[in-house]
């Protein structure tokens, strides 16, 4: 059958060139391994020759595949199913680029993209390493390429091909609308690129990030042309540059993706300890370590062995992480990772085709290494970085067994080990920030304090009074900023008892410490010269981030605290783990004071062509004293309805200020379709005296007392009335409240009246309705309409001194760049 209107030139493009790039990665790695294996410089130089070309045409076949795949999407042919599934004719441009990495297919591409952009810069650089180096860098791109596929290779599915036709695909073959030569003129639009993608930060955190997972693999590369070549010192002087470029680049794609969580997500922070942040904060301690006990050797001669399995682990640890998120595995644990695309096997594979070959190579090539037979000092600089590293390794090592928990439920299913001892899945922690924390915390503080101290210390051996003389002044200088702060700050971190509070306390030293220490020592240590104070400046950020850490989350407030008691413990579905009592709902127009701040919600907005409801959050600070707006802002938290799951995803916005952030997003929001119906609701009778209350859905009211000369715009007093006011005071969740005054009157000493008094921000009728003089009671009758009501429920926090936390980050870049930039002109 021919198919109407396909667009099938780009597709088929873009699948030659993704099998191009695949056989000529593999040429590469062939030429490579033959550069490395032959003795004859002629033939070492022709094998370079066509392994050089080789790569150079798979990179320019994986920029073909990208821009294939750009001009489908940007052109709107859905009868791809890569294109149908992320993308719609109202995704602003922008976020076409976070539509092609949204998909696995798509952050393939991605990373294969930086291996080549990386591989071609070692290409000119590794000189005489170029061989085995590119060796490693070639099959990498075997890998990366066949994920790319979608071809059946011996029975066996090989890779996912992003050119795939909508109509091609297993789930919608016996579709009858592709049965239709025409089929395309029913396929008005594209399914859309998820919401919580459509954020400036996934235009700039994917490509960053994985830059940073393709920069891990050049010191596993030189650390494993190391062993195979029994060249044990030369690849030292040109890996540490590289080796200081990925624990850069990483860490700024780790913590760009934790600014697109406080700006972007509900969880009311910056890291949740989710098990795909997990999978790529654990290479980067590993990688951290392995530089240290790099420098240690390059120093002192000693833990060269330690900085190869740190390179290898890292890499693996890289490849492990793509694992967990793009094998499905982390389905049920993590909101981050895709679903399973029958990939798993291949993944897994991958893994394995780098660990076997590197950790056997180590093992067998241990003994060759070289090594000092002398134990360190322990007043030696080489020692201490060692033990930072180990330190390093078993937060890595934490971590990562937490996260894996879905992974051993799976091998003890496989294993039959389940079945056999009758066990149960392991589970993952109840609170997975405390049992992070509990652990990480005290990892931390250890950090800490060696960043300040080892600085000050020798390479091989340092005079024993020397030490103290260099340190007390920093010492001192921290313990004293540490006490003010404890003092004037008052850190109220009970959430997990005394015990808690106590490491806080020292985590709160120990940031100090290596600020201040770092500081001193570019003034002591180093004289002020700057040039060579990279790492100095790299562990300065570093204890400003360890702070920011601290202090923004041990005097986190939330302010918007449900004093009513408003909403039931059932208001929240279980998976949205929210706190009832940390959420409050503000009917629309209705002032709530939380915190210092009074807000009102104004309304909602939408734009054309946005999926997005915008809610309009009026603040006002007010002076205690005389009641007069000191301050006045405006937030614009934004919420999408999944009408498919009736479930709302939210936005968060934020008031930054200096020393603090607002920050305020909407946890539920009225379904205003299904609540727009008409009032069948009945008035309830309510016998009661004065100061008792009557309590309906968002408040409460109580009977102040009686008014004989009640007034009203709703009642017109004639002569001879009889007209008594019941003066009610209506509380909603704040001390902010409302008055009413229904009344109930006698006309011509017989008919009875009832003037009904309303409040319509909270859809409240109330009646007065009889009088019971003899048990000195009134009735009234209430009436909570069931019609449409304007409300949201919203969560707002305070996150103090958040921006020592980011200007931490940014201190931190930009001592490892200083750091990268000292070490190449050295190189």
């Amino acid at each position: 059958m021919k198919f109407e209107g396909e667009h099938l030139l780009p597709g088929q493009l873009g699948h030659f060139f993704a099998i191009l790039a695949f056989v000529a990665s593999i040429v590469a790695t062939v030429a490579y391994y033959n550069a490395v294996k032959v003795k004859e410089a002629a033939l070492q130089d022709s094998w370079k020759r066509l392994a050089r070309w080789a790569f150079v045409i798979q990179s320019a076949a994986v920029i073909a595949v990208f821009s294939c795949l750009c001009y489908i999407l940007n052109n709107h042919y859905f009868e791809y199913k890569y294109a149908w599934r992320n993308t719609s004719r109202d995704l602003p441009v922008q976020y076409l680029l976070s539509s092609l990495w949204s998909d696995q297919e798509g952050s393939f591409l991605l990373w294969s993209i930086w291996n080549s952009v990386l591989g071609i810069i070692l290409i000119r650089t590794s000189k005489k390493l170029e061989a085995p180096v590119m060796t490693v860098f070639s099959l990498a791109q075997v890998i990366m390429a066949s994920m790319l596929l979608g071809i059946f290779i011996l029975g066996y599915k090989v890779g996912s091909n992003p050119f795939m036709l909508l109509r091609e695909a297993a789930e919608n073959q016996a579709a009858p609308i592709f049965r239709q030569p025409d089929y395309l003129q029913h396929i008005h639009d594209g399914n859309g690129l998820n919401v919580t993608l459509q954020n400036y930060w996934m235009v700039i955190h994917p490509p960053i990030l994985f830059l940073g997972f393709a920069s891990m693999i050049i010191p596993f590369a030189f650390a494993f042309a190391a062993l195979w070549t029994r060249d044990y010192t030369s690849w030292v002087k040109p890996v540490l540059p590289w080796a200081l470029f990925a624990v850069m680049l990483l860490g700024i794609g780790i913590m760009m993706g934790a600014a697109w969580a406080y700006e972007s997500l509900n969880f009311g922070g910056y890291w949740g300890w989710d098990p795909v942040e997990n999978a790529s904060l654990v290479p980067w301690l590993t990688m951290v370590a392995g530089l240290h006990t790099l420098l240690a050797y390059k120093h002192s001669g000693h833990a060269l062995k330690s900085t190869v399995f740190f390179f290898f682990i890292s890499y693996i640890l890289i490849l492990y992480s793509s694992f967990l998120t793009k094998s499905g595995i982390l389905g049920d644990t993590s909101v981050h990772s895709f679903t399973d695309m029958g990939m798993s096997g291949q993944l897994l594979i991958s893994m394995l085709v780098f660990t076997i070959p590197s950790i056997t190579l180590l093992i067998l090539r241990r003994k060759e290494i070289p090594s000092i037979n002398k134990e360190e000092s322990t007043y030696s600089r080489e020692f201490w970085l060692f033990v930072g590293s180990l330190i390093l390794l078993i937060a890595g090592i934490q971590i990562t067994f937490t996260t894996s928990i879905p992974v051993w439920n799976k091998l003890l299913g496989l294993s039959g080990l389940k079945s056999l001892f009758k066990l149960d899945d392991l589970a993952p922690p109840s609170d997975v920030i405390f049992h992070f924390n509990k652990i990480q915390i005290w990892i931390a503080i250890v950090l800490g304090v060696l960043t300040a101290v080892v600085q000050f210390l020798k390479y091989k051996d340092t005079p024993r009074g020397m030490l103290t003389r260099k340190i007390w002044l920093p010492t001192a200088l921290a313990l004293l900023f540490t006490g003010l702060i404890a003092w004037k700050g008052t850190i109220t971190y009970l959430n997990y008892g005394a015990g808690f509070l106590t490491a806080i306390y020292l985590m709160l030293f120990a940031s100090i410490y290596a600020i201040v220490g770092n500081v001193t020592y570019i003034f002591t240590g180093l004289k002020g010269k700057m040039k060579n104070a990279g790492a100095s400046v790299a562990h300065i950020g570093f204890g400003m981030v360890l702070l920011g850490v601290l202090i923004s989350s041990s005097k986190m407030e939330v302010i918007s605290i449900d004093k009513m008691k408003m909403l039931n413990d059932g208001f929240f579905r279980k998976e949205s783990k929210q706190n009832p009592r940390e959420n409050i709902m503000l009917p629309k127009d209705v002032q709530v004071q939380m915190g210092d701040y009074h807000v009102t919600y104004v309304g909602d907005s939408i734009a054309p062509g946005d999926p997005k409801t915008y809610y309009v959050m009026r603040y006002e600070q007010k002076d205690k004293a005389t009641g007069a707006v000191k301050e006045r802002f405006t937030l614009y938290p934004d919420a999408f309805v999944n009408k498919k799951e009736n479930s709302l995803s939210s936005n968060p916005s934020s008031r930054h200020y200096l020393t603090r952030d607002i920050f305020t997003y909407v946890s539920a929001a009225p379904n205003k379709a299904e609540e727009a119906k008409a009032d069948t609701t009945q008035y309830v009778s309510h016998e009661i005296k004065q100061g008792d209350s009557v309590f309906f859905s968002k408040g409460f009211i109580v009977l102040k007392g009686l008014n004989a000369k009640p007034q009203s715009k709703n009642y017109m007093a004639q002569p001879g009335d009889l007209a008594v006011g019941a003066e009610l005071e209506v509380y909603t969740q704040t001390d902010d409240h409302f008055k009413l005054q229904p009344i109930y009157f006698i006309r011509d000493s017989s008919y009875q009246y009832s003037v009904e008094d309303t409040l319509a921000p909270l859809n409240l009728n109330v009646r007065f309705s009889k009088i019971m003089p003899a048990e000195n009671k009134i009735e009234l009758k209430v009436k909570e309409a069931a019609g449409f009501s304007d409300y949201v429920v919203m969560k707002a926090l305070v996150f103090p001194y958040i921006n020592v936390l980011w200007l931490g980050v940014i201190v931190t870049v930009i001592g490892t760049g200083m750091s990268i930039v000292q070490r190449t002109r050295k190189k």
